[in-house]
C-alpha cells in the first residue's frame, strides 16, 4: 500500500478464528479478529462514547428495523456492542447501525499477506459518502 503505515502484528494462524486478540501499536490497543471465512478486521479497543473495551466479546447481531410490534434479530457477527452502555457499531465501517449519529468506532484497514496480518495505522480518513448509505 502506498502512503500507509502498515504494521506486521504476527502470523495469521496465531489469531484464533472468531475471537479478538489484542495487540498494542504505539499507545493504541487494537483488537484483531480473524473470521471463519478468512476475513481479518482490526478495531480500536476503545468505545468512542466513554472508553469501554470494545473487543471483550465476540461480534453479535442486532434488532432489525421493522413494523411496530414486530421483533426480528439479524446481522449476526456484524455488530460490536459496548459492554458498558450498549452502543452498537458495525464491524465493517465503525458506524452506528440505523443511526445518523456521528459517533464512530475506529476501524483500521487490515489484510493478510504471505501469512502475516498487516494493519494500516495511518491517520483516519473521512468515511466515504457511500458508507452512510449502508448504515441507513
Amino acid at each position: 500500500m502506498n502512503d500507509s503505515n502498515e504494521v506486521n502484528v504476527g502470523a495469521a494462524d496465531t489469531f484464533p478464528a472468531g475471537e479478538f486478540r489484542l495487540v498494542t501499536i504505539g499507545r493504541r490497543e487494537i483488537g484483531v479478529l480473524r473470521r471463519e471465512d478468512g476475513q481479518i478486521h482490526a478495531v480500536r479497543n476503545l468505545c468512542p462514547h466513554k472508553g469501554a473495551p470494545m473487543c471483550k466479546f465476540k461480534p453479535t447481531g442486532t434488532m432489525l428495523p421493522g413494523a411496530p410490534g414486530t421483533l426480528e434479530w439479524g446481522r449476526d457477527g456484524e455488530i460490536l456492542r459496548c459492554p458498558w452502555h450498549g452502543f452498537e457499531f458495525e464491524l465493517e465501517t465503525g458506524l452506528r447501525p440505523y443511526s445518523d449519529s456521528k459517533m464512530r468506532l475506529r476501524i483500521y484497514p487490515a489484510r493478510i499477506e504471505q501469512g502475516d496480518v498487516l494493519i494500516d495505522v495511518s491517520p483516519q480518513r473521512s468515511p466515504s459518502p457511500l458508507s452512510k448509505e449502508t448504515a441507513a
